[in-house]
């Protein structure tokens, strides 16, 4: 029972500082931090699987309101990504593979009113997800250790 009260306070705190993260750090090539995404891979690989999918349509709903996406546009992508990449091994490595894919899928709802090409965004993606993806195992394993959730 503690635990759960645990994942939900480091789930929340997660939330909260992936939502800054996006909206401080700047755009390169039209394509900003994916904080948000990163954090759901993170809790895909982590955590059970209904956990995983609740955080990342939570997450998703606060990317599209962040970016003022139509409604369920990334929470539909985030709960996705969520589904599949728990269930693989190393989840964590496809976090880049995740954020091209998110921008092929917003190109394909969005359309002419992204900024840049589509090309251009895909291949900013791949390393700007690989860094998010770095600090988002960094930091969230660090807050699991510091708050328990491993210990029975």
């Amino acid at each position: 029972m503690k635990r759960d009260w645990v994942r939900l306070a480091l789930g929340a705190m997660a939330l909260v500082v992936s939502c800054a993260a996006e909206e401080l750090f700047p755009k390169t090539l039209g394509v900003g931090f994916p904080a948000l995404l990163a954090a759901t891979v993170y809790f895909a690989a982590r955590r059970p699987a209904a956990e995983a999918v609740l955080f990342a349509l939570v997450a998703g709903a606060s990317e599209d309101s962040l970016s003022s996406l139509p409604f369920a546009t990334s929470a539909a992508f985030f709960a996705a990504a969520a589904l599949l990449l728990g269930r693989s091994r190393l989840p964590i490595a496809f976090a880049p593979v995740a954020y091209a894919a998110y921008q092929l899928w917003l190109w394909m709802w969005m359309g002419s009113s992204l900024d840049g090409s589509v090309f251009a965004r895909v291949l900013a993606a791949l390393p700007v997800g690989a860094a998010a993806a770095a600090a988002a195992v960094c930091v969230l394993s660090w807050a699991d250790g510091k708050g328990a959730v491993d210990e029975a």
